[in-house]
């Protein structure tokens, strides 16, 4: 099929982009991009498949469009390795945990609002997206409150490498800054191995100093203990997954709301309505836009040949648009249920925070509602989307109230 549009283009060109790929979804779901050399994929069931069988279609790094070319987290890596690093981080995740930093959140985007008293206007990425998810990373890997504004400096960094940025001056300044992030954690790293605190680097560490008991659920024969380097990348990651996609699901969730006046009022009438609406945001959004793979072996795929060592690319912002899948796929409705979109991945590397991140994005969107009703775009002004394939980010988002 011949297409004259780049499904792939920032969000702010969402609506061409959704028409090009309802376009593929119908007519050529399995596309050859003969200017990238790999498939895209726009169909729900296709993109399942692909995730289903990491056996099949690998996470890890072989070429370009991986922002990092060796196995830095688990999310490039497959099989019993893969297995084992996750499992460490699932047995931090404790539902103790979880509850604790639920509370966290929300008292942390009431200090986000707090520290607008007196004021009718803001821009709402820096001032009330970022502070819950960049605060609850901190506490996760143990940012010290002197550390906060330092971190948010490291953090914005870490959001900049990953925005398709090119400007050479811009990017040695961010990558000066990752370099002090990665000694910063790795010296956490050092501290909590011999002082734990309540938190979960500390729970990290100690799984992986454990290593997994042989009646362990998913027990993976690798007897030897993570290294202070793997453990820090773990901590990386976790600043990586848990930062950037969370901002990007509150400030698009927030612009979702503004741009659909009649949900946004259900929500304000009725909270109820949250049990539903985190996921919304999240198949609306679609805040990691697509993902890639590499075919490990001559396979067929909904009757499509691919070779080993071709490059398939999920594009999720096209599976949660799915009409075969999703009833009335266009249309943003804050009850919608069932709701099984991809935005949180599918199958082993289904996000392990996929519950903190929907707490998050339901805590601060949800004290935002309730304190600042009328917060609206500011005038005279629009939001400014990040420049990447790979995430629908919002770089600012003037507001008055």
């Amino acid at each position: 099929m011949e297409m004259n549009y780049d499904v792939l283009a920032p969000v702010h060109e969402s609506a061409a982009r959704d028409r090009a790929l309802a376009a593929l979804r119908r007519e050529s779901p399995i596309e050859w991009d003969a200017q990238n050399d790999w498939w895209l994929l726009t169909r729900y069931a296709d993109i399942r498949s692909v995730s289903r069988h990491p056996e099949i279609f690998s996470s890890e790094p072989k070429g370009p469009w991986h922002v990092f070319e060796h196995r830095f987290s688990m999310q490039a890596m497959d099989g019993k390795r893969h297995l084992r690093h996750r499992n460490i981080v699932s047995r931090a995740f404790t539902p103790r945990m979880v509850s604790m930093l639920s509370a966290r959140a929300i008292r942390y985007a009431d200090e986000a609002i707090d520290a607008l008293e007196g004021r009718r206007s803001g821009e709402f990425v820096t001032d009330l997206a970022v502070p819950v998810p960049m605060r609850i990373i901190a506490d996760m890997i143990g940012v010290a409150d002197g550390d906060l504004e330092r971190f948010r400096e490291w953090s914005d960094a870490v959001v900049f490498m990953g925005g398709g940025h090119a400007d050479p001056d811009q990017l040695a300044r961010v990558g000066a800054l990752v370099t002090e992030l990665n000694e910063y954690v790795g010296e956490k790293v050092r501290e909590r191995r011999e002082t734990p605190q309540d938190d979960i680097l500390s729970r990290i560490i100690e799984a992986a100093d454990e290593g997994l008991l042989e009646d362990a659920p998913g027990f993976v024969d690798l007897d030897r203990r993570l290294s202070p380097d793997e453990v820090k990348d773990m901590a990386l990651f976790l600043l990586i997954a848990g930062n950037e996609t969370t901002r990007n699901g509150i400030s698009q969730g927030m612009l979702a709301l503004l741009q659909h006046p009649r949900e946004r009022a259900r929500l304000a009438a009725d909270p109820s309505l949250w049990e539903t609406a985190s996921d919304e945001i999240l198949r609306w959004t679609s805040p990691v836009r697509a993902m890639r793979r590499v075919a490990l072996e001559d396979t067929t795929l909904s009757g499509q040949k691919i070779r080993a060592g071709e490059s398939v690319v999920m594009v999720y912002a096209s599976a949660n648009r799915d009409e075969t899948v999703f009833p009335d796929s266009q249309s943003f409705r804050v009850d919608r249920s069932p709701n099984e979109h991809l935005a949180l991945g599918f199958g082993p590397h289904y996000c392990l925070g996929a519950n903190l991140a929907k707490m998050e994005i339901r805590a601060t969107l949800e004290r935002v509602l309730a304190r600042l009703p009328n917060l609206r775009i500011a005038a005279g002004c629009e939001p400014i989307f990040t420049p990447s394939a790979l995430i629908d980010g919002v770089e600012s988002m003037p507001v008055e109230w």
